[in-house]
């Protein structure tokens, strides 16, 4: 998976400019700049690859467990009325960037790769000790039928270009290269 340098900030929890820099001293391991405009990152295991200087402070780079991500929510209670009141109207999941909710509805369908998450000794801001993460976009359908997609902006991006190129990333890379 691949991210530009905005999304790679979020990611790092720095600002742009500080990945702009770090990709100009060579510290991102597979930045490539692909249409002589635009950096595409590699992601290892959900985060850029940074590499550290000879001297001076361990790097401290992590990703927040929430920024950039869209989290999916399991609404207990919801459920439970669901369940004791044979209604199914309510809904029972919700999708969350940060504590923002963008979504809610009784399916789902993640197209890419989704993490699940348990900590009991760190729960969500919204109490939840289960949730599952991903980067991907997720269409959420609604008890009235409506079908909302959501989605993060590197994500678009990266389809519009791929619409553009007719070309997958890694293709460009190699041409690059």
């Amino acid at each position: 998976m691949f991210v530009g340098t905005t999304e790679a900030a979020s990611l790092l929890n720095i600002s742009a400019q500080r990945v702009r820099i770090l990709i100009k001293e060579g510290r991102i391991q597979g930045a490539r700049k692909i249409n002589g405009r635009t950096w595409v990152i590699p992601l290892y295991k959900g985060i850029p690859r940074v590499s550290r200087r000879k001297r001076g402070p361990k790097p401290k780079w992590h990703s927040y467990r929430h920024c950039g991500k869209n989290t999916i929510h399991f609404d207990r209670n919801n459920i439970a009325i669901n369940k004791k009141n044979k209604n199914t109207a309510l809904d029972v999941i919700s999708i969350k960037r940060g504590s923002k909710n963008l979504a809610k509805g009784h399916e789902i369908e993640i197209h890419g790769s989704c993490k699940i998450v348990y900590q009991p000794e760190r729960p969500h801001s919204c109490g939840a000790t289960v949730w599952i993460e991903t980067l991907a976009t997720a269409t959420v359908v609604n008890f009235d039928g409506t079908v909302e997609r959501v989605n993060n902006t590197w994500i678009w991006e990266e389809e519009e270009m791929w619409e553009i190129k007719k070309k997958n990333i890694e293709q460009l890379i190699r041409e690059v290269s």
